[in-house]
C-alpha cells in the first residue's frame, strides 16, 4: 500500500516535462472547475437536485483522476463522463450552469487518445447538455421549462473550443514524441559506445525500439526471423502473445520499405522494414524483417527513427565483427594459419602460472630457408612456409599448440608430455621438415633446427623461450637438421652468443647497408616520402633481411648503435632528395636511450634537413612495451618531427595510440593491404582506418600494395599514399636516385 501511495503522490505533484505540466495543469483546472461550479448549482436546489450533483461530481472527479493517473482513455469513463455532465445538467437551477465544467473537461480529455475519439467525447457532450435542457423539465423540483437558446448558443463556441484545443494538443504531442524518438537514438549511441558483444548490442537496440514506439501512440513493432515453414517471432512490443507467423508476409519482399498483409486480425496498417544481414547471424536481430504497425498509417516519423536506429546498431554490428577479426587475426599468422607470436607468447605465459615438468617448448628454425627465397622467390618460399605449417600439424597432439614466430621460425608448445614423449615428438618434426618438397615441379630438401626445453616449476615464460632458442641455434652450430635438448652447457657456446660476436664485429666494420623504398601518392604516382631499411651484408650468408638478426640485436643491446647508423646514413642520403619525406624505424629501446634526441638534433643540423622531413616509424606495442617513450615521442613531436605507426591493426591498442601519442602517419600492416581486393573484412578494415584517420586529420599509407587490384580498391577507400613492390621495391640508393630521376616522380 505504501509503495502505491508513494506513486500516486509522485503522479500528482507537478511534472517538469511540457506535456505532463500541460495535463496536469488542465486535470487541476478541471476539478477547481468542479469545485466552484458545484456550488452555484446547488443555488435553490430542493427535492433530487443534490443528488444528482452529488452523484455526477463524485463520477466525473474519479473518471478524470483515473485518466490522469493511467494515462488510459477507457470508453466505459468517457460514457461515465457523458452521463455524469447529464445529471449535472439536470441537478442545475438551470442547465447552462452546467457549461462551468463543460470547457475545463473538454480541454483536460483533447490531451489525451486519438482526435477522433476526442471529436465523439465533444459531440457527446453537446449532445447531453441539449438533452438535460430538453429533459430538465421531467426533473422532479424543477418547476416549467427553461431557455434552450443559451445552450443552443454555446454548441458551435465548444466545438470551436474543440477544434482550437485539439490543435494545440497535437502540436504540443508530436513535439513530446518527436523529442521522445530523438532521446532514444541518442541514447542508443551513448550506450553502444565500446559494446563489442553482439548480444549486449542487440539488447540496447531493442530497448530503443521499445522507447520509440512508447513514445508512438497505438505503434506496434514486431521482429521476425525467416524460417522454413513460418515466420519465428523473436521480439514483439507490449503483449501480443504471438509466437509464429505466415511466410507470406514477406512473399516478394525488396530491400525497401514497403506495405505488407496485417501480421493479425484488425484494423492497422501495418509496414515491412528488412533487418540489415552480416555474416554468422550477428546483426540487429537473428530475423530478417521488422514489422511496424499503427491505426490508420503508420507515422513516417517513427518509421525514420526506426531505420536511423537500425543504421546505428548495425554499424555497431559492423564494429563489433571488425574488432573480433582483429582480435583473431591479432593472434593468427595469416600466411600459415598458424597462431602467431603473441598467441605463442599468452599461451606460455599461462601455462607457467601452474609450471610442471611435463609442459615442454620447442623452437625450430628451418636450415637454408634463404636459399628457396632467392632460387624460387619469395612466393614460392610463401608456398614451402604453408606446407610446412601443414605437417607440423600434422606431428601433434590436440593439447599441443604450434604458432609461427616469424620468418621461417616456429614454436611448439607440448602440454602434459613426459620426457620421451617430447623427444620423440621433436624427432617427427625434424623427420617431417626434411622430407623432400615439390616447387614449381623441381624437389626442394631442406632441414630443419630444433631446440627443447622444459619448464619448470618457478621459471619464467622469458628463461624457457631463452632455453629453448639457445638449443635451437646449439643444433645449428653442431650440424644442423637436428634436435638439441638444453642444457646448462650450452649457454657458453650456443649460436645467439656467435651471432652476437658477429653483430658487433658488424656495428663496427659498418657492415649495415641501408635500402629505401619510395611512398608514393595514391592518386597521381608522386614521389612523397621514402622508408629507410636496414640490410646486413654479412660477409659469408650475403645481404640478410631484418628478422634474422634484429631480434638478438635488441636483446643484447646492440640494437642502438645499429639504429644510429641506419639514421644518420639515412639522413645524409636524404640530403640529395628535397621534398621527400624520410621514413626511418626506430625501436622502443632507441626512443628509451637517453641521447636518442640528441642524436636527431645533430642529424638534422649536420645534413640541413628540416624537422619536418623526417618521420620516425613507431609500432603499435612500443609504448606498452617501453612506455617510458611517451616523453621521447612529445619531445620529437615539439621538434616538428614526424610520428608514424608501422604495421597499423595488428596489435590490441591501435585506438589508444592514435588518442595518445603525438601520431602524424598512419601505415596499414600489409596482411589487410593482401586481401584488399578480394577480402569483405580486409576491405571494411581498410575503410574503417581511413575514415577515422580522415576525421582525426591524419596521413594513410598502405604497405605492400603488389597489385593494381590492391592499389585501386585502396585509393577508393580514402587511403593517401602507397608503398609496395608495385611501384618500386628496396634498393640501394643510387638505384633509388635513378629511378626518382628516370620517372620524374618527385612530389
Amino acid at each position: 500500500m505504501s509503495s502505491t501511495a508513494a506513486r500516486v503522490r509522485r503522479r500528482l505533484a507537478r511534472p517538469t516535462q511540457p506535456v505532463e505540466r500541460t495535463r496536469w495543469l488542465f486535470f487541476v483546472i478541471a476539478l477547481v472547475s468542479l469545485l466552484l461550479t458545484v456550488p452555484a448549482a446547488l443555488v435553490g436546489a430542493h427535492h433530487v437536485q443534490p443528488v444528482l450533483l452529488a452523484f455526477s461530481s463524485l463520477a466525473l472527479a474519479v473518471s478524470w483522476t483515473y485518466r490522469y493517473l493511467t494515462r488510459r482513455v477507457v470508453v466505459g469513463f468517457d460514457l461515465l463522463d457523458i452521463v455524469a455532465v447529464t445529471a449535472f445538467a439536470l441537478g442545475c437551477a438551470m442547465p447552462a450552469v452546467a457549461f462551468g465544467i463543460v470547457f475545463p473537461a473538454m480541454w483536460f480529455r483533447v490531451m489525451y487518445g486519438r482526435t477522433w475519439r476526442v471529436g465523439l467525447y465533444a459531440v457527446a457532450l453537446g449532445a447531453a447538455l441539449v438533452g438535460a435542457t430538453l429533459g430538465w423539465p421531467l426533473v422532479p423540483g424543477n418547476g416549467g421549462g427553461t431557455d434552450l437558446s443559451p445552450v443552443l448558443s454555446s454548441i458551435p463556441v465548444l466545438g470551436l473550443t474543440f477544434i482550437g484545443a485539439r490543435h494545440l494538443a497535437l502540436g504540443m504531442l508530436q513535439r513530446e514524441q518527436t523529442r521522445g524518438r530523438d532521446w532514444a537514438l541518442r541514447q542508443l549511441g551513448t550506450n553502444l559506445l565500446g559494446l563489442t558483444d553482439p548480444r549486449a548490442i542487440r539488447t540496447q537496440g531493442w530497448r530503443a525500439v521499445e522507447e520509440v514506439a512508447r513514445m508512438t501512440p497505438d505503434l506496434k513493432v514486431i521482429v521476425v526471423a525467416v524460417d522454413e515453414e513460418n515466420l519465428r517471432v523473436v521480439e514483439q512490443t507490449g503483449d501480443l502473445g504471438l509466437t509464429t507467423l505466415p511466410r507470406d508476409l514477406v512473399a516478394g519482399a525488396t530491400g525497401e520499405v514497403e506495405e505488407t498483409p496485417k501480421p493479425f486480425d484488425g484494423g492497422d496498417t501495418w509496414l515491412r522494414i528488412p533487418l540489415p544481414r552480416f555474416p554468422n547471424h550477428t546483426g540487429l536481430f537473428p530475423g530478417a524483417f521488422m514489422l511496424v504497425g499503427a491505426p490508420d498509417v503508420v507515422p513516417t516519423e517513427a518509421v525514420t527513427a526506426l531505420q536511423s536506429l537500425n543504421n546505428q546498431v548495425a554499424l555497431a554490428m559492423r564494429s563489433s565483427q571488425a574488432h573480433r577479426d582483429l582480435a583473431e587475426q591479432a593472434l593468427t599468422d595469416t600466411l600459415t594459419g598458424l597462431a602467431n607470436r603473441a598467441a605463442f607468447t599468452a599461451a606460455l605465459d599461462e601455462a607457467t602460472v601452474e609450471a610442471e615438468d611435463r609442459t615442454w617448448v620447442l623452437f625450430l628454425d628451418l636450415d637454408d630457408f634463404k636459399v628457396v627465397n632467392d632460387d624460387f622467390g619469395h612466393a614460392a618460399g610463401d608456398q614451402l612456409l604453408r606446407h610446412i605449417g601443414a605437417r607440423m600439424l600434422g606431428a601433434l597432439r590436440d593439447q599441443d599448440l604450434c604458432a609461427r614466430l616469424g620468418g621461417d621460425e616456429f614454436g611448439v608448445l607440448l602440454r602434459e608430455a613426459e620426457p620421451d614423449v617430447a623427444r620423440r615428438i621433436s624427432q617427427r618434426l625434424v623427420e617431417l621438415l626434411s622430407a623432400p618438397v615439390t616447387l614449381e615441379g623441381r624437389r626442394v630438401q631442406l632441414g630443419a633446427s630444433l631446440g627443447l626445453a622444459c619448464l619448470q616449476p618457478g621459471s619464467t615464460a622469458s628463461d624457457v623461450v631463452q632455453q629453448a632458442d639457445l638449443a635451437m641455434y646449439a643444433a645449428k652450430a653442431a650440424g644442423k637438421n637436428r634436435v638439441q635438448v638444453f642444457s646448462p652447457a650450452l649457454v657458453e657456446v650456443s649460436g645467439a652468443t656467435l651471432l652476437e660476436a658477429e653483430l658487433r664485429e658488424a656495428v663496427d666494420r659498418g657492415q649495415f647497408v641501408v635500402h629505401y623504398q619510395p611512398i608514393v601518392d595514391a592518386t597521381d604516382g608522386r614521389c612523397l616520402a621514402v622508408e629507410a631499411l636496414v640490410r646486413w651484408a654479412h660477409p659469408v650468408r650475403g645481404l640478410l633481411a631484418p628478422a634474422e638478426f634484429l631480434d638478438v640485436a635488441e636483446h643484447t643491446g646492440i640494437g642502438n648503435a645499429i639504429g644510429e647508423q641506419v639514421l644518420r646514413a639515412a639522413c645524409a642520403e636524404a640530403a640529395g632528395w628535397p621534398g621527400i619525406a624520410l621514413h626511418v624505424n626506430v625501436s622502443p629501446l632507441q626512443l628509451a636511450h637517453p641521447h636518442f634526441v640528441t642524436v636527431v638534433r645533430e642529424v638534422l643540423e649536420e645534413h640541413q634537413l628540416g624537422p619536418k622531413q623526417l618521420i620516425i616509424e613507431i609500432t603499435e606495442s612500443t609504448v606498452l612495451d617501453a612506455p617510458a617513450v611517451q616523453g621521447t615521442l612529445d619531445v620529437l613531436a615539439e621538434i616538428g618531427v614526424g610520428i608514424a605507426v608501422d604495421d597499423f591493426g595488428t596489435g590490441y591498442s591501435a585506438l589508444t595510440t592514435l588518442r595518445t601519442l603525438p601520431v602524424d602517419v598512419v601505415k596499414i600492416d600489409k596482411s589487410f593491404v593482401a586481401g584488399a581486393a578480394t577480402e569483405d573484412a580486409d576491405q571494411a578494415v581498410i575503410e574503417a582506418i581511413a575514415q577515422m584517420a580522415d576525421r582525426l586529420g591524419l596521413q594513410t599509407v598502405a604497405e605492400g600494395v603488389e597489385d593494381v587490384d590492391q592499389q585501386d580498391f585502396v585509393r577508393r577507400a580514402g587511403i593517401t599514399a602507397v608503398q609496395g613492390r608495385l611501384h618500386f621495391p628496396p634498393v640501394p640508393a643510387d638505384e633509388f636516385t635513378a629511378w626518382l630521376t628516370r620517372e620524374s616522380l618527385v612530389a
